[in-house]
């Protein structure tokens, strides 16, 4: 099963903030299960919607040309204020917070219709894959992208 959340966004011009969205839509298979008869997007999901977009903020400030992977390394401070209904539009900001590379420290909130659902400060950091090791990340990640 392949998630993609990063669909639409924009790096801002500071480098440092990146703005995206992701429709909601009902058809969406997860909604299946969670929950019959009153549907929402799970908490895990948005926060792996905020941290896609961190990864696209994260791949600007790469350095070199050895393969790396983004991963998640911890989350603090994770509130959901409201839930995510199908039908709507989640919209994401993800600041750079701190920056030791190959580690980061983002906050990160999602919006529907300006009120704020959901915010975390996520730490990634990009992980050393050896040669011929493992899945090639970025082709994944991207190939999701181009449907």
């Amino acid at each position: 099963m392949r998630y993609i959340f990063l669909q639409q966004f924009e790096i801002q011009n500071d480098g440092e903030t990146i703005k995206g969205t992701f429709p909601v839509t009902r058809d969406w298979e997860v909604f299946q299960d969670h929950f019959p008869g009153f549907p929402i997007m799970p908490g895990a999901l948005i926060l792996e919607t905020m941290a896609q977009h961190c990864v696209a903020l994260m791949l600007e400030h790469k350095e070199g040309d050895d393969p790396v992977v983004p991963t998640l390394i911890q989350v603090d401070r994770a509130k959901f204020k409201e839930p995510v209904f199908p039908d709507c539009v989640l919209d994401i900001e993800v600041k750079k917070e701190i920056s030791m590379y190959p580690n980061f420290k983002f906050s990160a909130k999602a919006s529907v219709n300006n009120r704020v659902v959901s915010e975390a400060r996520l730490t990634m950091a990009f992980r050393d894959v050896g040669m011929g090791q493992g899945l090639d990340f970025m082709g994944f990640f991207f190939k999701g992208m181009q449907k």
